[in-house]
């Protein structure tokens, strides 16, 4: 069977003093703006653009995919859907939108922590790479995953790190 690889994307710095009337709408911080733009220029620069983006609707989600795409130079429309349950979701939920992607062997989920950091730690029994994070899994972060199994049937321990990276670590 062939490998499936699937990008885990934590969304980038957000505002906590915008005056954002809900968490749900709480837009990117400045820093934030820059650091997704400049994972956008990496994923291009690592050919790491995933066939098809399953994200949480949240405002900072649907901003770091934006200034993703742009950093990127490529067009996302007609490649993302939006789900509502990757908005503040847990392991369970977000393994219940993986397996509705049963058909795909390509995919980026962009989302939120705790559940991403619990996602990582589901599915990829060892992971060096994330002594490099100061946190666990940091804003703006990706980490890269390939895996022997279809979406809808992935298991603890089935991944394996094959890239990884974060803003701070990115030269200006």
């Amino acid at each position: 069977m062939a490998s499936s690889r699937l990008v885990v994307m934590r969304h980038a710095k957000s505002d906590w003093y915008s005056g954002a009337p809900e968490d749900f709408l709480r837009p990117l911080s400045e820093r934030g703006l820059a650091d997704a733009r400049r994972m956008g220029q990496w994923m291009a620069a690592a050919a790491i653009l995933p066939e098809w983006i399953v994200s949480s609707p949240s405002r900072r989600t649907r901003e770091t995919l934006s200034l993703l795409a742009a950093g990127a130079r490529i067009d996302l429309d007609g490649r993302t859907e939006w789900v509502d349950e990757l908005y503040h979701s847990s392991l369970e939920s977000i393994l219940a939108v993986l397996k509705t992607q049963k058909q795909r062997r390509d995919l980026m989920v962009l989302g939120h922590n705790p559940g991403l950091q619990e996602l990582i730690d589901y599915l990829v029994d060892e992971c060096p790479q994330a002594a490099a994070f100061n946190k666990r899994f940091p804003t703006a972060a990706i980490l890269v995953l390939e895996t022997d199994q279809r979406f809808d049937a992935l298991r603890h321990g089935c991944a394996r790190v094959i890239a990884h990276q974060r803003p701070q670590a990115l030269a200006d």
